[in-house]
């Protein structure tokens, strides 16, 4: 997929992503208040589905790194996964089940993903963009909130990623090859 294009299936996303965001308010709401309880709900509503409207822009920051990258860095080792798991409906929370809050699964993963691109740029001394210094803290910030609603997923997440970086597809695959 060429750039261009790339940048309008992510555009597209984006705006899937705010209306759907709008039109599943009462299912979201309902699926937050039974996992938080009343109280939490209010709190973390707007900031859940702020990182779930960030995700494209997040996407799309990940693959400027990763053409820019060398084939060793996590950006090009994880990059096929990160779509192949944003773009399959069936995973630790599914969206056809769970509308909205089934994108928050795909949220970690890709700030995840997101914020490790970032520290191996850093750590390697390599220059970051000025909106990513935005969007690195932004992340950082709303993924605590995630892994406070969905620990579970969030934890396998983690362990998946770790296991990517290394090489070994296991956990991955049980995700997909239920």
């Amino acid at each position: 997929m060429s750039p261009k294009e790339e940048n309008s299936v992510l555009k597209a996303m984006k705006e899937q992503l705010k209306t759907l965001a709008e039109t599943d308010k009462e299912n979201f709401h309902i699926k937050l208040r039974t996992r938080v309880g009343k109280k939490a709900t209010g709190i973390l509503e707007e900031k859940l589905k702020e990182i779930i409207v960030l995700m494209p822009d997040l996407v799309s920051r990940v693959y400027l790194y990763w053409n820019r990258s060398d084939n060793k860095s996590k950006a090009k080792k994880i990059g096929g996964y990160l779509l192949t798991y944003l773009y399959t409906p069936e995973d630790l929370l599914s969206t056809k089940e769970w509308g909205l809050f089934g994108y928050l699964d795909d949220a970690y993963f890709v700030a995840k993903i997101y914020t490790q691109v970032i520290d191996e740029i850093n750590e390697a001394k390599g220059k970051v963009a000025g909106i990513d210094f935005k969007y690195y803290e932004k992340s950082k910030y709303l993924k605590k909130y995630v892994r406070g609603v969905i620990p579970k997923e969030a934890k396998k997440i983690d362990e998946m990623i770790l296991q990517l970086n290394e090489g070994n597809q296991k956990i991955y695959s049980e995700i997909f090859g239920k």
